[in-house]
């Protein structure tokens, strides 16, 4: 099965952090046997030219719509099976990281912890599309990419968040539809990689894995997330900068998780 594995991101001020963890991607394809192909802001070239020029606070959306019609692309091309994965995710068991053949089509199971209004923490469970896989023929990639079409043509900009045509479409189409979930890689919110940042709430991580409730060999840092105004604690007045996501990404690749889901190692 011919596979190829897709990232995208910018060619300029890329992030230490985020260089790290597409190498981390790169060698786990050439290790697998696949083909690997970046693609820098010419992914935009996937998106119709009257829906780039529409009047959006965030260029996540259009991202969601062209990272599905380069995959269609790749599928009725020689390829037959495609995986994506973003450019914030980093893999740290590689060896145990497995994509099941002829999967069919799979997409990200989330749990995202956060803190509301009181300080309490929760755990919601998702869908994302961090990492997707298709095999070629499968209808629910043309599918997905004809609702991400009409529902970024339809809506009003102010309408349209950075998660509408991702994990919010996705969510909420995984109660009616059963889609295949990939549960190796978790989605990490700010919550989370400041505890591991700072080395502390390791019960909070450990309850984030007994939530995911399956072993995860990579994970999505989410950097849309990780800004300063997310990031900061009031209670400690810190924050996350490059240097610390580098030093987090660091240590889960040289510990192979072993901090973020401990009682999943095998």
């Amino acid at each position: 099965m011919r596979t190829i594995v897709i990232q995208s991101y910018r060619t300029t001020h890329i992030e230490r952090w985020i260089q790290r963890c597409m190498q981390t991607v790169q060698e786990w394809a050439t290790n697998s046997g696949y083909e690997y192909e970046f693609i820098d802001d010419a992914l935009f070239e996937y998106v119709p030219r009257q829906l780039r020029d529409k009047s959006s606070t965030s260029l996540l959306p259009l991202t969601d719509i062209a990272r599905l019609g380069v995959l269609q692309e790749r599928l009725a091309s020689a390829y037959d099976r495609a995986i994506w994965l973003d450019a914030d995710v980093v893999i740290f068991r590689p060896d145990q990281l497995r994509i099941p053949a002829k999967s069919g089509a799979s997409l990200c199971h989330e749990i995202w912890s956060y803190t509301d209004a009181q300080g309490q923490v929760h755990h919601r469970r998702g869908i994302n599309n961090a990492a997707m896989v298709f095999d070629r023929g499968h209808p629910l990639l043309g599918f997905l990419h004809h609702a991400a079409l009409e529902l970024y043509g339809h809506l009003e900009p102010t309408q349209i968040r950075t998660t509408t045509l991702g994990t919010d479409f996705l969510s909420k189409l995984g109660r009616l539809y059963p889609m295949r979930l990939l549960t190796q890689v978790a989605c990490l919110s700010h919550l989370l990689v400041h505890a591991l940042s700072a080395n502390q709430q390791p019960e909070l991580l450990q309850e984030h894995a007994k939530r995911f409730g399956h072993p995860f060999h990579a994970a999505n840092l989410c950097r849309s997330k990780l800004k300063p105004a997310a990031l900061s604690d009031a209670s400690r007045q810190t924050s996350l900068d490059a240097d610390k996501l580098y030093d987090v990404v660091e240590m889960l690749i040289a510990t192979e998780g072993e901090t973020l889901c401990p009682t999943h190692r095998q």
